[in-house]
């Protein structure tokens, strides 16, 4: 199947549109920034739902919009999914795993499937600045820490939640001066300042 990688995905056969809904959800569940934040409830009880809305908003971007290798708009998508989570990334990753997310779109469109079985066989490992942000929402945060039952076990975890691309791997984290512990994947929850701006 030798067609253009900007062809339209509904044109592409069933298997072809499994296979990018699959490999969306595996890249997500890589991403750093969205794990860190459903894993620790920062976007309040219904953090996994919020990232699995994510995915979708995603899938549906490039099945039904005229322009599926918009990457300014698949940004702005990862980007208000974090924000949805109470949660900002500063290393980049977001227009990372943009990169990511149409580098499948292309390989899936020609029926090239290496990709998500790559992703498939990697282990979720990556390092990224995370910072949790104040959004005047914290009961339901500080309930949801309190509680280890946030909706999020390990076994969901391997289904949804997410690994920015290898290269941030490489990038050292931000220093965030916290009394918080570290968690034992090596996170650190910052607590929420109510003055805080946006980071650039």
């Amino acid at each position: 199947m030798n067609q253009n990688a900007n062809v339209p995905v509904e044109v592409i056969g069933d298997e072809e549109v499994a296979m990018l809904h699959e490999g969306i959800g595996l890249i997500l569940s890589r991403w750093t920034a969205m794990r860190a934040a459903v894993e620790n409830g920062w976007g309040g009880k219904n953090s996994q739902a919020k990232a699995e809305n994510t995915i979708s908003q995603i899938f549906d971007h490039f099945t039904l919009s005229k322009d599926p290798m918009d990457y300014d708009r698949l940004v702005d998508i990862l980007e208000n999914g974090l924000n949805e989570l109470n949660t900002e990334a500063d290393d980049g990753s977001p227009e990372e795993v943009t990169e990511s997310l149409l580098d499948l779109y292309q390989e899936c469109c020609v029926g090239n499937f290496q990709m998500v079985e790559k992703l498939r066989a990697t282990k979720v490992k990556a390092k990224a600045s995370v910072v949790k942000v104040a959004n005047g929402n914290d009961e339901d945060d500080e309930e949801s820490d309190d509680d280890e039952d946030t909706s999020m076990n390990d076994d969901q975890t391997t289904d949804m939640m997410v690994d920015a691309s290898e290269n941030s791997s490489n990038r050292k984290p931000e220093a965030m001066p916290v009394d918080e512990p570290v968690a034992d994947d090596g996170w650190t929850v910052v607590p929420s300042r109510k003055n805080k701006g946006k980071k650039n």
